[in-house]
């Protein structure tokens, strides 16, 4: 029985093959992967890989057994004559009908973000989450507004995707794809590592594959994982190998479809999952303003008080709008922080009353904590004077 249309979101790009075909050529050089490594991008495994239960979900993914769809071109008396129809141009064969929440783009160029390095991004293919995945609260927290650029989204209906592909011919074709993939991979990867350290909680992220791809021409396919290692304010963007086969075999011809299908079945909902958990985690946008004091930052020598802080927002420019979207995502990460540690003071400040008025025996333990706490306190501020050094600097170059 026929599956109902999709509900997914679909475009495909006008834009001529020769303008494509420009934006390829900057991956044809080799010296591109030792610049992404420049820009802490690595087309391999880091020393410790990805968790182990990742290691396992990729493992699962390209090995189960799914059921597959009848009535083909890829059954076996169509498959000779299919793949010669190949030689002259790619064809769509059909795609998985149910999927909610998801859009799809083909050859769609990522206006919405920026590279990392190079030309703008182009995958061939793109699926990430669509607005609707998203209530209102969240939606105000990733604060993308139109005609502006977003560490969050690809373009208009694709946030934080997930999988990427790119079909190519000739020469040395797939690895010029895997370039391209690494490259889109690692600004998907951008964009939770950002939103994680809004939300205070990127060992959440680390080390966790959340993005894959697919490298394909009319004979080979590769499949690869990515996943970020953070230490502190740096991030580093790995890719770990999944699987590479034949593409016209019987054991294999199913394997890329069986991928995205149990992509969708086993991962997706956990990504959706860790995105809208990390949005909650962040505080409400009316508890913080849009805008920061940035010409007060560089004669700071501690962390304003509460008091301080709000009447600092309160006086913020709208200046910063036309800054760079790192540096404006630099200033929301920061406004994020402010906000925690307003509350975090306060919290502390209804310990102690309580904490005074217990007798001296019972609050001995407590008192030890609560010194633990204040520690921890102030090791937060101290990284967050830094934060605001660090984007005054940005702001303002010497």
């Amino acid at each position: 029985m026929d599956r109902p249309a999709s509900k997914r979101s679909r475009s495909v790009s006008s834009r001529p093959s020769s303008s494509r075909d420009a934006r390829s050529s900057a991956y044809g050089d080799t010296n591109y992967e030792t610049i992404l490594e420049t820009k802490n991008c690595y087309m391999r495994d880091s020393a410790t890989g990805p968790v182990q239960e990742d290691i396992e979900l990729c493992n699962q993914l390209i090995q189960h057994e799914i059921e597959l769809p009848k009535d083909t071109m890829f059954q076996s008396e169509y498959l000779p004559d299919f793949h010669d129809a190949l030689r002259a141009e790619n064809q769509y064969i059909r795609g998985r009908q149910s999927l909610k929440n998801i859009s799809d783009g083909y050859n769609d160029s990522w206006i919405k973000t920026e590279p990392i390095y190079g030309p703008k991004l182009q995958p061939d293919h793109t699926r990430g989450l669509r607005w609707s995945t998203f209530n209102e609260s969240q939606r105000q927290k990733l604060g993308v507004q139109p005609n502006e650029k977003s560490l969050y989204t690809a373009r208009e209906e694709i946030y934080f995707p997930y999988l990427t592909g790119e079909v190519k011919c000739g020469q040395q074709a797939l690895d010029i794809a895997d370039r391209q993939n690494m490259h889109s991979a690692c600004v998907a990867l951008r964009g939770l590592v950002h939103l994680s350290r809004m939300a205070g909680c990127v060992e959440m992220l680390h080390r966790r594959i959340l993005a894959f791809s697919i490298s394909h021409d009319r004979e080979t396919v590769r499949i690869y994982g990515y996943y970020p290692e953070i230490e502190g304010d740096n991030t580093s963007y790995y890719r770990r190998w999944i699987g590479q086969f034949t593409i016209w075999t019987d054991a294999d011809k199913w394997t890329c479809y069986r991928f995205v299908y149990k992509l969708d079945d086993i991962f997706l909902p956990s990504h959706i999952a860790r995105v809208t958990d990390m949005l909650e985690r962040i505080p409400e946008p009316q508890d913080i303003s849009s805008h920061i004091d940035l010409d007060n930052t560089t004669d700071s020598q501690s962390i304003p008080s509460s008091e301080e802080a709000s009447a600092s927002r309160r006086s913020m420019t709208v200046r910063s709008r036309g800054l760079q979207p790192e540096i404006r995502a630099m200033i929301q990460t920061v406004q994020q922080q402010v906000a925690r540690l307003e509350q975090e003071k306060q919290e502390q400040k209804e310990r102690e009353e309580k904490l005074l008025a217990q007798p001296e025996q019972e609050r001995r333990e407590p008192k030890e904590q609560e010194e633990k706490l204040r520690q921890e306190q102030k090791e937060r501020e101290e990284r967050l004077l830094a934060q605001f050094e660090r984007l005054a600097q940005a702001v303002n170059p010497k």
